[in-house]
């Protein structure tokens, strides 16, 4: 899958998740944007919420918090502008359909929350924009999970394909997630049933699991990042990594696929220099006569290679050796009759 010049088949993808960690601070908001940058993200994701889109009015304490949190749309500009201006890529989970409709060519991805995975006026927007879709899966079944890639594949206009633009992240919605319940098996599932990119949306502490999700096939990790995990009481910033952990995680994820490298054995490997030192050779265990019937206490097996390897060696046994051979002088085939 590509999002901007970004193609997860060369190379996994790192998102930074800033989420309300800004907790409304505009300037705090731009400061975690260039942070994650600087740690190494590939790219950084917010959240555009508007409050009486997503909560009911009826919830009046919850729709203050969120407007308390919320973040004017130029704040949003000025964080894409910073990021891009690294080379990097800017995403956001939008929660409504009114504003996605404005924001999605704003984006380089648009992603849809766990929380939306049944949203499906939303996610027909998200298919009709032509822009690439991280999908969350978090609180789903596998069964609501096709069901969501169903809905954006129908809503996908040719020539676009779908496995060029949909990614979908495993996803447990527990903050934090205790590491026996990130339940990461699920990636190699999702993606033998959907045949799509996978990825991990990860809410445990430390990056052990993004880590893990890595080796199991995940391609987009998406981690949580503050520059202070325990600078308020706001629930998020602890399940979050700071800017060290985050290098650590971008670091071992540029570093991945080479270390997994292609699995082939059947051609020369890299240590074939090693082999001749670490292999070993037929000898003559002590000095053996020209007419010596070899006996298997006749033979020796010492480093380096270069003569008969000792794979081999029974095809010496009951041979009479052609010339004296020294002690530990390596045995040829050419050496019998």
């Amino acid at each position: 899958m590509i999002i901007g010049t970004h193609d997860t088949a060369r190379r996994p993808l790192l998102i930074a998740e800033i989420g309300n960690n800004h907790e409304g601070d505009a300037g705090f908001a731009l400061e975690l944007a260039e942070a994650a940058v600087e740690a190494g993200a590939d790219a950084v994701k917010v959240q555009m919420i508007d409050p009486p889109r997503l909560v009911n009015i009826a919830q009046a304490e919850r729709i203050a918090q969120l407007s308390r949190f919320r973040l004017e749309r130029d704040v949003f500009r000025e964080m894409a502008r910073r990021v891009r201006k690294r080379g990097r890529l800017f995403l956001a989970s939008v929660f409504d359909c009114a504003t996605l409709a404005e924001v999605q060519y704003d984006l380089d991805a648009i992603k849809i929350a766990s929380g939306d995975l049944d949203f499906d006026p939303l996610l027909e927007i998200a298919a009709s924009s032509g822009r690439p879709i991280v999908l969350s899966t978090g609180m789903s079944r596998m069964d609501e999970i096709v069901r969501a890639v169903g809905v954006i594949a129908a809503g996908t206009v040719p020539p676009l394909a779908l496995g060029d633009r949909l990614a979908v992240l495993h996803c447990v919605s527990l903050y934090p997630t205790p590491l026996e319940q990130a339940n990461l098996g699920a990636i190699p599932r999702i993606a033998a049933r959907l045949g799509l990119t996978v990825g991990y949306s990860d809410h445990t502490l430390g990056t052990d699991a993004a880590l893990i999700a890595l080796s199991l096939g995940a391609r987009i990790i998406e981690k949580h990042f503050t520059l202070d995990k325990k600078r308020s009481s706001f629930r998020d910033h602890a399940l979050s990594a700071e800017p060290e952990e985050l290098a650590k995680l971008a670091a071992a994820m540029r570093a991945f696929d080479a270390i997994v490298g292609t699995g082939d054995r059947d051609e020369v490997t890299s240590d074939a220099a090693t082999r001749a030192a670490a292999r070993r050779s037929v000898v003559a265990a002590r000095l053996l006569p020209a007419g010596t019937k070899l006996q298997p206490s006749d033979l020796d097996y010492v480093r380096p290679a270069g003569g008969l390897p000792p794979s081999k060696a029974r095809l010496l046994i009951g041979r009479q050796l052609r010339r004296a051979l020294g002690h530990h002088e390596m045995i040829q085939q050419s050496d019998v009759e």
